[in-house]
């Protein structure tokens, strides 16, 4: 049985069909903007700018509480320093998975491997006592950001930026699944979600996979002209658009942020 979701007229209003991406000149040439529910997702180059896209991507903050940045890879710190350069909302949830990770399971890892190496210690043995440091199964990261990402609610706009911690520790199969209930919380719910992937090792089935679930894709590719570097989005899939299809070469600027500089349609 098809499941109605009922949207209230007035954001329908306030919303609209389309929202930004947080790059104007992107939404121009996109004919306006990204189509609500729609999910993104990009395969990045190592250099290319696409975190700088995942963050720009929230700064519209339609509503700061249903606005979610997952980072992967990212500290806290860094994080708020690049949201006050370009003096993007600082009121959006933010998480930072690495940072949660290196804090527990790493931390706690290189602590076994010191009382391994030099022994215990009365210190040791008293801290122990005080923390109860015991073998603990291990945290379930991805069903976490699923569930933190599911629990949005309508015009939610949610970014992952990357899978590839993801990837590395799970079965990429289920990772595969997540991706698909986010996709298809997103079209109910008329979210935005951006999923970032590197492309470094990446098997090419994952890849074709997550092409395929994605409403629309994205490429950042650098490359050296010279002793210049040149950054570009490739758009190679765009729902029900294929004349949005086009290669953006961009540039960074300390007033916008990413900004696209020349634009050559795929043929």
């Amino acid at each position: 049985m098809a499941r109605k979701f009922d949207f209230d007229p007035e954001d329908e209003e306030f919303f609209s069909m389309v929202g930004s991406f947080g790059v104007p000149k992107f939404d121009n040439e996109m004919h306006g903007g990204i189509p609500r529910g729609f999910t993104l997702i990009a395969f990045t180059d190592t250099g290319s700018g696409s975190e700088l896209f995942a963050k720009q991507f929230t700064s519209p903050a339609e509503e700061s509480e249903n606005t979610l940045y997952v980072s992967t890879n990212e500290g806290q710190a860094e994080i708020v320093r690049i949201f006050q350069k370009y003096s993007w909302p600082m009121d959006i949830n933010v998480r930072t998975i690495g940072e949660e990770y290196n804090s527990t399971v790493l931390e706690r890892e290189l602590l076994a491997s010191r009382y391994r190496l030099e022994g215990f210690q009365l210190a040791d043995i008293q801290r122990l006592a005080q923390t109860r440091f015991v073998d603990e199964t291990n945290q379930d990261y991805l069903t976490e950001v699923t569930n933190e990402i599911m629990a949005l609610g309508p015009y939610f706009r949610a970014v992952v930026d990357s899978l590839d911690f993801f990837l590395q520790r799970e079965d990429p199969a289920r990772v595969v699944a997540m991706v698909r209930m986010l996709q298809a919380h997103a079209q109910l719910h008329r979210g935005l979600l951006l999923i970032s992937v590197s492309t470094n090792g990446l098997d090419p089935v994952i890849k074709q996979e997550l092409s395929s679930i994605a409403d629309m894709v994205l490429s950042f590719k650098v490359r050296t002209i010279g002793t210049d570097f040149e950054t570009s989005m490739i758009v190679s899939k765009f729902r029900n658009a294929p004349e949005n299809l086009k290669i953006l070469v961009f540039r960074v600027t300390p007033e916008e942020g990413i900004t696209p500089e020349t634009v050559e349609r795929i043929a």
